[in-house]
Formats: structure tokens, C-alpha cells, sequence
């Protein structure tokens, strides 16, 4: 049985959006450390803001501290680039969403496509268009929230309940509670 069939068309913009997910998901620790080193490299740089060195450092420490994704930029920018300057398109995936995995179908469907088992899913995402599907750290599908329509809601309960995990998104803590609510009650309307 098929519970969803969506498409997905990369773009560079995609690519980098999907690095980011990956980002957020892998690399807390990254973050971390990038931002006390960055904010420690400020306050070392405004306490000695009279030497040559300290606007350096404050200067360094701006860089730290803004430049989150700037590794996972890079790494987008390049893939996109080598794509596009070897002529082939960007690529299209269908998936299709069954009781025990979905597939994963490159388009146009002239090569056979794969499987992923929601129990071998390793990370859920989200954000304001994509949810996020990480069989690894190293690799993942977006699925467009636009394609599935009225059946986000649907979707985001099904994914969790089959792969037994929770869509980690970026948004503002009332809205995280606010939409942890709404499961809550969709989930108490299924049982």
C-alpha cells in the first residue's frame, strides 16, 4: 500500500538548504565550540583592543560567531558547481512512502531505485518548506511540503510514528510547544 508519492527537483538553493539541515542535526558540538571560541576571541580582542592584534581578534572572533554554516556553505556551493559544470542536471528523486520503508527513485525512472527502512532512518528534520529524512550524517532526502498539500500534518505524524522519532526543526520554543500540542491531540484522535 502506498501511504504518499512525492517528487523532489534539486536546485543549488536546495542543496544548501539541506546542508544546513545536516548541520543543525550533526554538528552541535561544532557549534559550540565555534561560539565560545568566537565569543572568547571578541572579549580577548576588546580587552586589548590597543594592541594591533586585538581588532584582529575581534574581528576573527565576528567571524566565528556569524559564520555558522560557512563549512556547510562551501560544501553545497561545490557540489552544485561540479554539477552544473559537468551539463547534467540537478537531481530529481521520487519517493514513495509504503508500510515498512520508502523508495527512493531517481527521475527520469530509467535506473532502479532503493529502499530505506524507517527503522534504519538515523534523523528527522524540519523547516518552513522541507521535511528532512537522514539515513546518515553524510546523506538525506528533502520532501517537499508542498507536494503532500493538506497531508503535512499526516505526513509528520506518519514519519515519526513509523521511524519512532521526533522532526527537529529550528522554530521558537512556543511554537515547538505549540505544534508538540497539536500531535498530541491528532495522535489522541487516531488511537
Amino acid at each position: 500500500m502506498v501511504y504518499y508519492n512525492v517528487s523532489m527537483q534539486h536546485t543549488e538553493k536546495t542543496f544548501e538548504k539541506l546542508a544546513h539541515m545536516q548541520y543543525d542535526l550533526f554538528c552541535k558540538s561544532n557549534l559550540v565550540v565555534r561560539s565560545m571560541l568566537g565569543m572568547g576571541a571578541v572579549v580577548l580582542g576588546i580587552v586589548n583592543f590597543s594592541e594591533w592584534w586585538g581588532v584582529l581578534m575581534i574581528a576573527y572572533g565576528s567571524y566565528l560567531a556569524s559564520g555558522r554554516y560557512n563549512s556547510a556553505n562551501h560544501t553545497a556551493h561545490k557540489l552544485a558547481r561540479q554539477i552544473r559544470d559537468s551539463g547534467m542536471d540537478f537531481p530529481a528523486s521520487r519517493y514513495v512512502f509504503r508500510e515498512h520503508a520508502f523508495e527512493i527513485i531517481p527521475l527520469p525512472e530509467n535506473a532502479n531505485g532503493e529502499s530505506l527502512a524507517y527503522a534504519d532512518v538515523h534523523r528527522l528534520g524540519e523547516d518552513g518548506e522541507y521535511f528532512y529524512i537522514f539515513r546518515n550524517q553524510y546523506g538525506g532526502y528533502m520532501i517537499p511540503k508542498a507536494e503532500l498539500g493538506e497531508k503535512e500534518k499526516e505526513f509528520r505524524l506518519f514519519m515519526e510514528k513509523q521511524t519512532k522519532q521526533t522532526f527537529e526543526t529550528k522554530a521558537a520554543p512556543v511554537l515547538k510547544l505549540l505544534r508538540k500540542m497539536d500531535t498530541q491531540r491528532q495522535k489522541s484522535r487516531q488511537s
